[in-house]
């Protein structure tokens, strides 16, 4: 039998479904705009602005749901995840604003040519981490967290790969190597946050905490 409790995290999932897939597109401009050195700021800003906009949405909601219902543990659980993982999405959208300012501020520099940075493979690795970050919240299917916790560690790895071969590369173009460490960077952090929905919506599920990094 439902519960009017119900509908308010029904209602509270479909928010944050709805940012997920705003995510996805934001870090996917932010992506294309960093590989064609497009300035693609203002468009990127104006999704990570969204994003916060639904993420405060997102707190109003569940405080309302405390509010009115007093939950249960397991309830609350769910609640103090779905804040959680809004506050993620936010910072999928701010760290894909941050990098479509490097573009903006920096202009265009010179590629690094030697073959050993695995930068579009960086981003295609953390497109499909945030896409399981997403898919989890929507089907609950607690085996994408395993495969999001081997993505976060295969990520790792090519950060601190990327980051060697800049540190030890003689020669190399001032505004080449800030664009890349950073881009890498933030990167990495968004594959962290997907993580932490994965460990949050485990939390909902079971009561345990897990880490998935």
């Amino acid at each position: 039998m439902s519960r009017p409790i119900d509908v308010g995290l029904k209602q509270i999932k479909t928010l944050l479904l709805k940012m997920g897939d705003l995510a996805k597109d934001t870090l996917a401009l932010s992506l294309k705009g960093f590989f064609d050195k497009e300035d693609v700021y203002l468009r990127v800003k104006s999704g990570s602005n969204m994003l916060l906009i639904l993420s405060e949405e997102v707190q109003d909601k569940v405080t309302e749901q405390i509010a009115l219902y007093q939950p249960m543990a397991g309830d609350l659980r769910i609640l103090r995840a779905y804040i959680k993982i809004a506050y993620d999405f936010e910072r999928f959208g701010r760290y894909a604003f941050n990098i479509s300012d490097i573009v903006h501020r920096l202009g265009t520099w010179k590629n690094f040519h030697n073959g050993e940075l695995s930068l579009k493979e960086i981003g295609k690795r953390v497109q499909e981490i945030v896409n399981l970050s997403v898919k989890s919240i929507e089907t609950q299917d607690q085996s994408l967290f395993w495969k999001m916790s081997k993505l976060e560690s295969e990520i790792d790895s090519m950060y601190i790969k990327d980051f060697d071969v800049l540190v030890n590369s003689a020669g190399i173009e001032a505004k080449t190597t800030i664009a890349t460490v950073l881009f890498i960077r933030y990167l990495e952090r968004i594959a962290d946050h997907a993580c932490y929905i994965g460990e949050s919506i485990s939390y909902a599920l079971t009561g345990q905490r897990i880490s998935l990094r």
